[in-house]
């Protein structure tokens, strides 16, 4: 047991140089990001209010986390942000514009064909993204792209 204990005592003094940073080192001019103010939660738009800015220290890497407020503003939190932490870019994304379980409308376009129909969500989705909708009638699964008007395009 006195050597376990010896190993993990040897591994946390080991540890410890690298989890901390001293002062001088915060100072050496790292990327200044932006950070909330206060926790974010899933599902939440981000505003300008929410966020102050925090200088990274050199050796944080400011490439994994978003490094303009800009690109923050109007998007959605995709798990909880911690207040004064940097934010990961995977963090976040665009406003969800299909809810899941909720009535969407179809729209197929070929020349000047337009075919519309109802379908029910089956997964929640921006701008772009490509999801699943079940024909409530058939039971037929579509998979379509998202369109900024709510709509989902299929073709």
């Amino acid at each position: 047991m006195g050597g376990f204990m010896k190993g993990v005592m040897i591994t946390a003094a080991l540890a410890a140089p690298i989890f901390l940073a001293t002062p001088s080192q915060a100072e050496q001019g790292g990327r200044v990001v932006p950070v909330p103010k206060r926790a974010l939660y899933p599902g939440d738009v981000i505003t300008e209010d929410m966020l102050s800015s925090k200088q990274l220290s050199e050796s944080e890497n400011a490439g994994s986390f978003v490094t303009e407020a800009s690109g923050l503003i109007g998007k959605t939190s995709r798990r909880t942000l911690l207040p004064g932490l940097p934010i990961p870019k995977v963090a976040i994304r665009e406003p969800v514009v299909v809810r899941q379980g909720k009535a969407v409308s179809l729209v197929y376009e070929s020349g000047t064909v337009r075919i519309t129909g109802v379908a029910m969500a089956l997964q929640s989705g921006s701008v772009g993204e490509t999801i699943s909708a079940r024909n409530p009638d058939s039971g037929v699964v579509i998979h379509g792209v998202v369109a900024a008007d709510g709509s989902v395009r299929v073709n």
